[in-house]
């Protein structure tokens, strides 16, 4: 399989690329091999059919970071240049022109704009994703990624308003449970202490910790860990 040659502007196009049927492997001098592949199918723009001009990004961040990849497997590390794909939950590389995307495989991590990625496979997920890591341990915490689009609205022109169509990256977390397998953390406080055991109950109210707070949450997973 070739790498598919993709330019950035050629990314908001609706085209069909296969993906990840035959990873390849990119060797990076002695520092180790990773497996790359084409990128997933881009995002359609909603102004393409809407007819309206869009704002927002898909990336976490556009511009182009070094991304650390790290081997587990073989101890080796890779350092190039890379960015998130919220929408498809990808880690992109630029390798010269071209731009393709890692492979998900076990046994990697990626660090890349302050965070840790790591592949995850999900139920409702067809294939295996990067996920933030946010709490390492027997009972791991993610954040996983996805994009929300706000259709301007139809009577736009008629209101003397921007046709505008934007792009919002949105985050769910999950956390693995005691079977080992991952579940979507509920949005509701009822939810989540029907959903989390009890030992991790007793220690928010403990702790004073928010079970709907970002922070409290990773503080809980973390001191559920070090038990």
């Amino acid at each position: 399989m070739k790498i598919s040659k993709i330019s950035i502007a050629f990314l908001f196009i609706s085209t069909t690329f296969s993906l990840f049927s035959q990873p390849n492997t990119y060797a990076k001098g002695d520092e180790g091999s990773i497996q790359i592949g084409n990128l997933d199918v881009p995002f359609l723009r909603v102004s393409q059919t809407s007819g309206n001009k869009i704002v927002g990004s898909i990336y976490l961040n556009e511009e182009w970071e070094q991304g650390t990849i790290t081997d587990f497997t073989n101890k080796k590390k890779v350092k190039l240049l890379a960015r998130f794909n919220a929408y498809h939950n990808e880690i992109e590389i630029l390798k010269e022109k071209n731009i393709i995307a890692l492979y998900p495989a076990k046994g990697i991590d990626v660090f890349l704009n302050g965070k840790k990625f790591i592949p995850l496979k999900l139920d409702n997920k067809k294939k295996p994703i990067f996920a933030e890591i946010l709490v390492n341990g027997k009972h791991n915490l993610y954040k996983v990624y996805d994009i929300n689009i706000k259709k301007a609205p139809t009577d736009a022109k008629l209101l003397n308003i921007e046709s505008v169509d934007r792009v919002v990256i949105t985050s769910d977390l999950y956390f693995q449970e005691e079977n080992g397998n991952v579940s979507k953390l509920p949005s509701n406080k009822k939810s989540i202490k029907q959903k989390l055991p009890s030992s991790f109950l007793d220690i928010a109210k403990k702790e004073k910790l928010s079970l709907k707070k970002e922070d409290d949450l990773v503080m809980l997973f973390s001191l559920v860990n070090s038990q």
